[in-house]
């Protein structure tokens, strides 16, 4: 009870303060460059910034509603702060997370959990910026030094690591997995085949991931309730 009252009444408000505050300082730095490009009289073509704009805006309005819904459960509120700070949420921030969690043995979205997923999400954080800097640097001159072989295996890192957090989640949710895994395939080859192209050219690509991650959500509900029930 003492620590739960910790974590409500001390850890979480300290949190949110320092986070809101950190991620508007962010926003304000991404918007330096440009910034101090059109002070110095340089415009972008207004036009072109127009199309761009139509195309890009509608798609990271789903991501920002999707994305902090469908990763809180693992971020947890620390790791939301870190994660959408620091970027690389789903190839990096989310797995590292969730493994952290799962590893301690602790029950994602709980106040454990959270600490867990903090701990996880804050230390990728600082090694892939270590690596990143590393990368910047002289990344060009390893990647030169490792054979062809090695270097086209490195585009599979990513769906390896989703096929093992695929192949947990899906054992430890045996039922869910069994409907929601078929069903997102089902979703994708209709997305290839075209069953979408009814839609606005912005909602195509939008509304199919859409679909997966609150149906996937939706029914792990239900059937929790019916579990409980």
């Amino acid at each position: 009870m003492e620590n739960n009252n910790v974590y409500k009444n001390n850890f979480l408000p300290f949190i949110v303060k320092w986070g809101r505050g950190t991620n508007l300082l962010g926003i304000l730095l991404v918007f330096g460059p440009c910034l101090y490009l059109g002070l110095q009289g340089y415009w972008p073509d207004w036009a072109a910034f127009g199309a761009a704009f139509a195309i890009q805006f509608p798609l990271v309005c789903s991501a920002y509603i999707r994305e902090p819904i469908s990763y809180f459960t693992m971020l947890g509120v620390p790791g939301t702060y870190m994660a959408f700070l620091s970027g690389n949420i789903s190839n990096l921030r989310v797995p590292c997370s969730s493994i952290a969690t799962l590893s301690a043995g602790i029950e994602e979205g709980t106040d454990k959990g959270t600490i867990t997923a903090t701990i996880g999400c804050a230390t990728s954080t600082f090694v892939s910026t270590i690596f990143l800097t590393v990368g910047v640097i002289c990344g060009s001159w390893l990647l030169s030094l490792l054979p062809p072989i090695v270097t086209s295996a490195l585009n599979l890192l990513l769906p390896a690591l989703f096929a093992a957090l695929l192949a947990n989640y899906a054992f430890t949710a045996k039922k869910l997995a069994l409907i929601v895994i078929p069903a997102d395939i089902i979703v994708y080859f209709l997305q290839l085949k075209g069953a979408f192209n009814f839609l606005p050219a912005w909602a195509q690509s939008a509304v199919p991931p859409i679909i997966c991650s609150f149906g996937a959500m939706g029914l792990g509900v239900v059937m929790a309730n019916k579990k409980k029930a």
